[in-house]
């Protein structure tokens, strides 16, 4: 028994003397190996001809990066170019006498532009009532007084709530007509009934918003398409400047000045200028700089007789 145990004790210390050996190789061979490399990079780094050959590889390497970075963008440019040169465009409204809201909008939108215009160059007036010539335009009177040294009167306290009503009778008589247009152009294909019409209007920043209700009703062969709310929304500053035209005109009534260089340091996106006419009359021009929007109204205050 006691042999028995000898005999497996020695062939254990003979494996693990195996293992030892087996594991000191390893340990050699890695450390042989990174000398190999450490000699190599430094000969690499005394030997000039080595040397110039690694710097020439290293410059291939970031050559063919950079060779490979431009091929992508080219490739990404080139699927770009495709994709928007074979995209469809987005089918635009037809506006014919075919598509009634549409030739509705469309009839509304222009007569709503050409409105604001007349009302953006006369003082908001499309009729001026106790207004000044100038350049060949009746530009009324949002402040005035008839007397010397007084201050003005505000003429117009109320100027947003009049624009809006100028604009919904201008709009009204404008609308009306583009429906009987319409119906006239549709009377020889279809059989059109039209009912009462009423509008609404609404100055808002940025906007003006028109929301007609008319029943719109055509038939043909038993068929019958019917009509009865058109919405309209004009991207349109004429809100925005006419409030600044209300406090330069509470200001002028107050003070007989308003400090337009002030006004434009702490909103720059207006420009605004006062000029002063012959007969003491100011003419004020207040422009948004983004769209070119200019609103221009007229005040007379404070006037000095000839002579002072």
């Amino acid at each position: 028994m006691a042999f028995k145990m000898k005999s497996l004790n020695n062939k254990i210390m003979k494996g693990e003397k195996r293992k030892s050996k087996s594991h000191e190789l390893r340990t050699t061979n890695k450390t042989n190996l990174r000398s190999h490399n450490l000699l190599e990079l430094n000969i690499n780094k005394t030997n000039p001809f080595r040397k110039r050959l690694y710097q020439k590889n290293k410059i291939k390497n970031k050559s063919g990066q950079v060779t490979i970075f431009i091929i992508l963008a080219l490739i990404i440019v080139v699927v770009a170019l495709i994709y928007f040169y074979f995209r469809k465009p987005l089918p635009n409204e037809i506006i014919t006498e075919e598509n009634p809201y549409g030739y509705i909008r469309a009839c509304t939108l222009d007569a709503l532009k050409n409105a604001v215009d007349i009302l953006d160059k006369q003082g908001g007036d499309i009729y001026p009532k106790g207004s000044v010539m100038h350049q060949g335009r009746n530009i009324t009177y949002l402040c005035y007084t008839a007397n010397f040294y007084s201050a003005c009167i505000n003429q117009r306290p109320l100027l947003i709530e009049h624009i809006q009503k100028q604009l919904s009778d201008y709009l009204y008589l404008e609308v009306s007509e583009c429906f009987d247009d319409l119906k006239s152009r549709l009377e020889n294909k279809y059989t059109v009934e039209i009912g009462e019409m009423s509008s609404n209007l609404k100055l808002k920043s940025g906007e003006v918003d028109v929301e007609i209700k008319r029943e719109f009703i055509i038939t043909k062969d038993s068929k019958t398409q019917k009509y009865e709310n058109f919405n309209i929304v004009l991207e349109n500053q004429i809100y925005d400047l006419t409030k600044i035209a209300m406090e330069i005109t509470n200001q002028e009534a107050q003070f007989c000045n308003f400090d337009i260089l002030g006004f434009m340091i702490t909103y720059p996106k207006y420009n605004l200028n006062k000029f002063r006419t012959g007969d003491s009359d100011i003419i004020y021009s207040i422009k948004d700089r983004r769209t070119n929007q200019e609103f221009k109204f007229a005040i007379r205050s404070c006037v000095l007789p000839a002579g002072f």
